[in-house]
């Protein structure tokens, strides 16, 4: 309005120079005229007056024109604004006029009713807090847009709630930007429009349409429109659900004429155009192709609809699934026509397990008549191949899934027992209740025989009888799956042979069979029971090596297979070809976790193996070759060791707990290297035992222990028994009985005197043939303890047969004596149990007087650890024991 008015001041000022300028102009420009035309003073002066008042007229007269024109349009502006105003105040949508930072300046009397405010409230507050929009951010983002000019309105959905009855209105809200204009700011206008019936509306249609879909999928039914004018198709998803449809576009992709059966379409396309036609319900059973491509049974249900002009417009109904109904008939009809020409053997027996009839394949199979079989149990052709077990297995499914299926052995009537594949099902009426079994099996021996032969030629290598490259990753990739499950730790081991192409050259692939096939009997014995072999290539072989306990085992296992693969292959005719080998090492988990992975880990330790010379074996990660150098450095420094006398015995005593008094000792063997100082057992213990080299060490603990003993003996000390570990390997690399027995004669001590320890793991491992040189052992007079009693498996029905004296509770246990209530029961179940079995109860890292004390009051016999003494050097312990000795004379 402004802008108007300051264009209508300029417009006046340019109005009153222009006739300023014309009138000067007719002045003098008139004046100038006259005098040259007119000579005559007297009439000049009666024309010059004549002229200026016709110019006095004419302006005048426009004037006049002009004053009634303005006062016309002032007139139609001031009615089209109040019209703009009364238009504004009445219209059916709210309308706001708001600052640009969205403060509310005015509103219309319907955004007043629809906010429930008055317009002195709605001038306290901003737009948006009023009519909420659903993303405030959105908005914002909106409104900068509008003020930079990017747009020239938005507009979105958002909800007005009202302060006096807290309902929210659903509004659809436009805002506009009014630009600036001489002192009149920019400003927003905002038009309000109420969807509340809107929304009301979609709901219904929403909940209507679910109904619907909810109905119509309930029936098991697709509903199908044509539109007859354009000839396109629609379909309800239940529709594209029967026909198995999986695609995006289901009125592209659906064909009808394509899909109809071929000896159906013609009949169905004449009774569809019947039924549009003259408008006769249709209904007929069809065969459709689903988009599966299998051909089903459907009833298809139509009408046809007119339009206002009485034309047909569209066609459309249901479509039902009947493939179940038809499949069901067509079994029923099938079923006699099977049973009577399968050759598989048929049995219907009733609800209690008599047979009601049998087909002729069951009476040629199994030999016995129709006739002999009615009316009796199944169990008359029972192999006896199977327990209960199996049978109450087998019951226990039909029991739960009404079926069972898988292989059984029989009975023939001539008394030879078969495998069969046996289907047993159960029948039950409407009700639910069971009324006949059906049982279908077939005659298998002759595929159990093909099936072996099969599965020995798709698993094996022909030439070697090994595990071939599909069956061995197989077997490696179960053995990964179990160890992933159990925390096992194992390897695979690569074998490639060296040179071996320069024995085929040399001798002949007929030479070269023989070497391989002496090759792989070979590797076979090196190996240990539960780990894998198979042959990959023509010069490779893998091995898996289970239940390891580190890198090392790994290594001795590689070098049993470089050994055993170093054995010379003879010719009848003296022929000797030596074939040597390169391994490669990957363990699991550190250096890969999958079967394809250990594979390959394996593989690229192999060349690493070849580049450090023939008949080597590397493992995959650096640092794990690393670790295996410095086992086998610390065994080589150990075997030194043990030669050159650096290994030392000490003694921890083992005390009497009523007495208080050392009764006892048990043997520990140290090791001080000249290079590293001390050495751990916990470190050179397990590289001892993987080498094989605990049993010479085994046999001088043993020797030494009874030569220190008899010393103490011969300087007058008090006896005392002498306690030697024995590890598990021990029992397979030397013969334990006749060590202790040499080392008893050689050192003259008393038999009596030595205590030989024995963990569970030992105990549960062979049991036989433990309990017999156990049984060895006790016959030369010495005693026996069970150590770190607890921590193992062993089953006490087998412990109550070995002969047994001191039962040793692991330090474990000890350890958190009193503080660990379930230590402090399985200590005190021990000690019960081993005095209800009639053997003394040793506990092991007793270190602190409260232990001690609850021992004491469990009748726990005696114990050792630091409460008493740390390991001593034998002169220290036989300093402690003479003072021991000094103390009870004085």
């Amino acid at each position: 309005m402004d802008k108007s008015r300051k264009w209508a001041g300029w417009r006046a000022w340019q109005g009153l120079v222009l006739y300023l300028v014309m009138g000067l102009c007719w002045v003098v420009l008139g004046d100038a005229l006259l005098d040259r035309l007119v000579t005559n003073p007297d009439l000049l002066s009666r024309y010059r007056a004549v002229k200026d008042a016709f110019y006095v007229l004419v302006t005048g007269t426009l004037a006049w024109w002009l004053l009634r024109r303005a006062r016309a349009a002032d007139h139609f502006r001031a009615a089209a604004a109040q019209q703009t105003a009364h238009v504004l105040r009445h219209a059916p949508a709210g309308i706001v006029r708001a600052s640009a930072d969205g403060q509310i300046l005015w509103a219309n009397e319907r955004f007043c009713e629809l906010t429930g405010m008055g317009l002195q409230d709605l001038r306290q507050h901003e737009f948006r807090n009023v009519i909420r929009p659903s993303d405030r951010n959105w908005a914002d983002h909106q409104r900068q847009r509008l003020l930079a000019g990017e747009i020239d309105h938005y507009q979105g959905e958002r909800q007005c709630q009202r302060p006096d009855t807290g309902a929210i209105v659903p509004v659809v809200c436009t805002v506009t930007l009014v630009p600036q204009t001489g002192t009149d700011p920019a400003h927003l206008v905002c038009v309000v429009q109420d969807i509340s019936e809107i929304h009301a509306a979609r709901a219904a249609l929403e909940r209507s349409e679910t109904g619907l879909r909810l109905a119509l999928e309930g029936s098991g039914s697709g509903m199908w429109d044509w539109d007859l004018r354009s000839w396109q198709s629609t379909a309800s998803p239940s529709l594209q659900r029967l026909l198995h449809y999986r695609g995006e576009n289901f009125a592209q992709d659906f064909h009808l004429r394509e899909r109809l059966h071929p000896d159906e379409r013609r009949r169905l396309v004449v009774r569809a155009r019947h039924a549009i036609a003259t408008g006769a319900p249709f209904q007929e059973t069809v065969r459709l192709r689903c988009f599966d491509g299998l051909y089903r049974w459907f009833m298809a249900r139509g009408q046809r609809h007119l339009d206002a002009t009485g034309q047909p417009e569209r066609f459309s109904g249901i479509i039902t699934d009947l493939s179940t109904t038809h499949a069901a008939e067509e079994r029923q009809r099938l079923a006699a026509a099977v049973v009577d020409n399968t050759q598989e053997g048929v049995v219907v027996a009733d609800a209690q397990g008599r047979i009601l009839s049998v087909n002729a394949a069951f009476t040629r199979l199994l030999g016995y008549s129709e006739e002999e079989l009615l009316g009796k149990n199944p169990s008359t052709f029972k192999s006896g191949r199977h327990d209960r077990a199996f049978y109450e297995a087998m019951w226990a499914t039909m029991h739960r899934t009404d079926h069972w299926q898988g292989e059984i052995w029989n009975r023939r009537k001539n008394g030879e027992v078969f495998p069969e594949h046996m289907s047993l099902s159960t029948v039950r009426d409407a009700a639910g209740n069971i009324t006949h079994y059906v049982c279908i099996f077939s005659d298998i021996s002759e595929q159990k025989v093909q099936q072996e032969r099969l599965e020995y030629l798709a698993h094996r290598d022909a030439l070697t009888g090994l595990s071939n490259r599909v069956w061995f990753r197989q077997q490696l990739e179960g053995a990964v799956r179990q160890a992933q499950a159990s925390g096992e730790q194992m390897a695979v081991l690569l074998i490639n042979l060296d040179r071996f192409k320069d024995v085929n050259d040399s001798y002949g692939h007929a030479v070269g069979d023989e070497v391989l096939q002496h090759l792989a009997r070979q590797v076979r014995t090196a190996l240990r029971p539960g780990d894998l072999l198979g042959r990959l290539a023509g010069d490779e072989m893998a091995v898996v090596a289970r239940n390891l306990r580190h890198a090392e085992g790994a290594a001795a296992v590689a070098r049993q297979l470089i050994a055993a693969v170093a054995e010379p292959w003879r010719s009848p005719e003296g022929l000797e070809v030596v074939v040597g080998s390169s391994v490669g090492i990957c363990m699991f988990p550190e250096h890969a976790d999958t079967a394809e992975l250990l594979l390959q880990g394996a593989h690229s330790a192999v060349y690493g193996a070849k580049a450090r010379g023939r008949g080597a074996l590397c493992f995959f990660a650096e640092e794990m070759t690393l670790a295996a150098r410095e086992r086998l450095e610390l065994e080589s420094r150990l075997r030194q060791a043990l030669l050159q006398g650096q290994l030392l015995l000490y003694y921890q005593p083992q005390v009497d707990i009523a007495s208080g008094r050392i009764i006892g000792a048990e043997a520990l063997l140290r090791w001080p290297d000249p290079q590293e100082g001390m050495i751990s057992p916990a470190r050179f213990i397990p590289v001892a035992e993987s080498s094989g080299l605990i049993g010479p060490l085994g046999e001088w603990v043993l020797r030494t222990a009874c030569q220190q003993g008899q010393r103490w003996h011969e300087a007058g000390l008090p006896a005392v028994t002498i306690a030697v570990n024995v590890s598990p390997r021990q029992f397979q690399l030397t013969d334990l009985v006749a060590c202790v027995h040499s080392a008893l004669a050689d050192s003259g001590f008393a038999a009596d005197c030595l205590e030989l320890e024995i963990t569970e793991s030992a105990l549960a491992d062979r049991f036989e043939e433990t309990l017999q040189v156990l049984l060895r052992l006790r016959d030369l007079g010495l005693h026996l303890a069970v150590d770190d009693f607890g921590t193992g498996y062993s089953s006490l029905a087998h412990l109550k047969r070995f002969p047994i004296d001191v039962l040793k509770i692991d330090q474990g246990f000890v350890r958190d004596i009193p503080h660990s209530a379930d230590d402090m029961a399985i200590s005190a179940a021990i000690i019960a149990m081993g005095h209800s079995m009639g053997l003394r109860v040793l506990a092991e890292g007793v270190e602190t007087p409260a232990q001690l004390a609850f021992l004491r009051e469990r009748g726990c016999d005696s114990y050792q650890g630091y409460l008493r003494s740390r390991p001593l050097p034998a002169a220290d312990f036989a300093a402690l024991l003479g003072a021991q000795s000094t103390g009870a004379a004085g």
